[in-house]
């Protein structure tokens, strides 16, 4: 859909999740990697926001207290935020929000 729509170009994922060892987490830290940061960023502004932030989350996990916290302050930054349990649900958010059709999702 980006060849269409070339908002979806800038979409990206925040690599901020997975386990690491602790030497290769200390040098992330140090780099910047922050705890709770949202999975996907696009940084579109619509609809008077500067963006959408969406943390991705899967079966009955649940944002954690540092996710939470990040998606409250975002939201009073002027983002939009979701939490999307699919990647249908991704996709129709960000079709919601950048005001596209949601055909073949």
């Amino acid at each position: 859909m980006s060849g269409k729509y070339k908002e979806l170009e800038y979409l990206h994922h925040i690599p901020n999740g997975g386990s690491r060892n602790k030497k290769e987490a200390v040098n992330l830290k140090r780099q910047g990697v922050r705890a709770g940061v949202p999975d996907l960023d696009l940084p579109v502004a619509r609809k008077g926001y500067h963006g959408l932030r969406i943390e991705m989350k899967y079966g009955k996990n649940k944002p954690t207290e540092e996710q939470v916290k990040w998606l409250v302050f975002l939201s009073a930054q002027g983002y939009a935020t979701a939490v999307c349990y699919s990647w249908q649900e991704a996709a129709r958010t960000i079709c919601r929000y950048l005001d596209i059709e949601e055909s073949g999702i």
